[in-house]
C-alpha cells in the first residue's frame, strides 16, 4: 500500500530578497518589492493586492506576474496562477519562477506531462537545483515513470542528503516497482531523521502488514493515523492488523472510520461486516454487507467499462460510455480524463465535447473551455440539448446575455422541453435580480 497521492516537494520559488520599505509604495517596483515580502510572511492578501497594483501600473512587468502566479499557486486558485505564469513567460521567456512554478501547477492538476517536459528543460539550465530535481521526481512519479523519478529523487539527495520527503518518495517508489527492501530502507531512513511522518510510518506499516509481521506494523500505523488523522489507506491497514489480532472492537471503530473518509471504500464494509458479525452484531454486519455488495457491483460496472476501453483503446466511443459511467458514481477526475481522451481520439466526437462542457459546468471548473466545447459541438451537430449545455456555461460564467440567447435558441428547437424551459427560469430569475 503507497499512500494515495505524491507527498509534494516542489518548493513555490519566490526568487530574489526584497527588504521591506519604511515608506508608502508608489512605483510598480516599490509594489512589487512589498508584494513579494507579505508573501513570505503569509499575509497573502496584502500580497496579491501589492502585485495587483504592480500589474496594473506596469502591464508588462513579467516578474510581478509571475509573483502573482505563485501566490494564486499556494492558494489552490489554479486556473489564476496558469494565467499569470504564462502572462509572465510571453513578456520574459524562460524566466525561472514562472516556469518552475508553471510545472508544479501542471503536476499538482494533474498534467504529468507537460510537467516533465518543462522541468527536463529546466534541468540543463540550473542542474543543482534540488527543487527542480524534486519536482520532476514528482512529476515522473505522477506519471508512474517509476525509473525516472528513482533517479530524479537521488539526484536531489545527492545535493543535500537530509531531504527527509524525497527520501519517502523514493521509497514509495522501489514500492511500486516491488523494490521492498529497497522501500524498507529508505522509509527507515526517513524516520531516522523525522520518526513522525505520516507517510513513511503508514506506508512502512503496510508492508509489514502484508508480510504478516503485525507487531512491527501495529505501532508505525498507529503513529500514521495519530500524526494525520485522515491517512485513510494507513487507517484502513491498521484495521486489517487489528482483525489478524482479534481486535475485532477496535478493528471496527478503524473501519467506521475509513468508511467516513471515503464513502466508497469497498474492502472496509466488507471488513467491517465481518468484525460485526464476530462481535455478534448480526443486523449491524447484514447492513455493512449489503453495502458492500451494491459497492461491488458499481466496481463491476465500471470494470466492464474500463475493459472494453482497453480492448479498443482508439474508440472514442469507448472513452465517452466510460466517462458516463465515471461521472455517473461521482469519479469526475477520471470522467473528464475519459472525455478528454475521446476528444483527443476525434476532435469532432460532438458527443463527448458536450460530455465534457456539462461535467466542467456542473463542477464550476474550466468555464471557458466548457462554453468552446459546447460551441464547437453545437457546430459539429445542431443538437438543442448542446445549445443548453452552451447556456448553462454561459450563466455559470456570468454571461446572462449569452445564457439567455442560447437557452431560448434551444426552446425555438424543441418548444416541449420542460428542462430547456427550466433552465430559462433560472437564467431569468437572476437577470431579473441583476437588473
Amino acid at each position: 500500500m503507497r499512500q494515495k497521492g505524491i507527498t509534494f516537494l516542489a518548493f513555490l520559488l519566490l526568487m530574489g530578497f526584497c527588504v521591506v520599505l519604511a515608506v508608502p509604495a508608489q512605483t510598480p517596483e516599490e509594489f512589487y518589492t512589498r508584494g513579494m515580502n507579505a508573501a513570505r510572511r503569509g499575509a497573502y492578501p496584502q500580497a496579491l493586492q501589492d502585485l495587483r497594483r504592480a500589474v496594473d501600473g506596469h502591464p508588462e512587468f513579467a516578474k510581478a506576474h509571475a509573483g502573482l502566479g505563485t501566490i494564486y499557486l499556494h492558494l489552490g486558485k489554479f486556473d489564476a496562477a496558469e494565467a499569470a505564469f504564462k502572462a509572465a513567460l510571453a513578456i520574459t521567456p524562460g524566466l525561472l519562477q514562472a516556469e518552475a512554478n508553471l510545472a508544479a501547477l501542471y503536476t499538482k492538476t494533474g498534467r504529468a506531462e507537460a510537467a516533465i517536459r518543462l522541468y527536463e528543460t529546466l534541468i540543463p539550465r540550473q542542474p543543482n537545483s534540488v527543487q527542480i530535481w524534486i519536482g520532476l521526481g514528482t512529476a515522473y512519479q505522477q506519471a508512474e515513470h517509476f525509473d525516472a523519478a528513482i533517479n530524479a529523487y537521488q539526484e536531489s539527495l545527492k545535493r543535500d542528503p537530509s531531504l527527509v520527503g524525497a527520501m519517502a518518495n523514493l521509497a514509495s517508489c522501489y514500492e511500486a516497482i516491488d523494490a521492498e527492501e529497497r522501500a524498507i530502507h529508505y522509509y527507515k531512513a526517513a524516520l531516522t531523521l523525522e520518526p513522525k511522518l505520516p507517510m513513511a510510518n503508514g506506508n512502512l506499516g503496510a508492508i509489514y502488514q502484508k508480510q504478516g509481521e503485525l507487531e512491527k506494523a501495529l505501532p508505525l500505523l498507529e503513529t500514521a493515523v495519530r500524526e494525520n488523522p485522515e491517512f485513510t489507506a494507513a487507517r484502513y491497514c491498521l484495521g486489517l492488523v487489528l482483525t489478524k489480532k482479534r481486535d475485532y472492537p477496535r478493528a471496527a471503530a478503524e473501519y467506521q472510520r475509513v468508511i467516513a473518509q471515503q464513502r466508497d471504500h469497498i474492502g472496509a464494509y466488507y471488513n467491517l461486516a465481518q468484525a460485526f458479525f464476530r462481535l455478534k452484531r448480526r443486523e449491524d454486519g447484514k447492513r455493512a454487507m449489503e453495502i458492500y455488495q451494491q459497492l461491488q457491483a458499481i466496481a463491476e460496472e465500471i470494470d466492464t467499462r474500463e475493459r472494453a476501453t482497453l480492448a479498443e483503446p482508439t474508440n472514442p466511443l469507448k472513452q465517452h460510455q466510460l466517462g458516463h459511467v465515471y461521472a455517473k458514481y461521482g469519479k469526475t477526475e477520471k470522467a473528464i480524463a475519459a472525455f478528454q481522451a475521446a476528444v483527443s481520439l476525434d476532435p469532432e466526437a460532438h458527443y463527448a465535447l458536450n460530455a465534457l462542457a456539462r461535467l466542467y459546468t456542473l463542477q464550476g471548473i474550466h468555464l471557458q473551455d466548457a462554453i468552446a466545447a459546447a460551441e464547437k459541438a453545437f457546430r459539429l451537430a445542431e443538437k438543442p440539448q448542446y445549445l443548453q449545455t452552451l447556456a448553462v456555461a454561459h450563466f455559470q460564467a456570468g454571461d446572462l446575455e449569452n445564457a439567455l440567447k442560447a437557452i431560448r435558441a434551444a426552446i425555438e428547437k424543441d418548444p416541449e422541453n420542460g428542462a430547456f424551459r427550466y433552465t430559462l427560469g433560472k437564467i431569468e430569475a437572476a437577470a431579473e435580480k441583476m437588473r
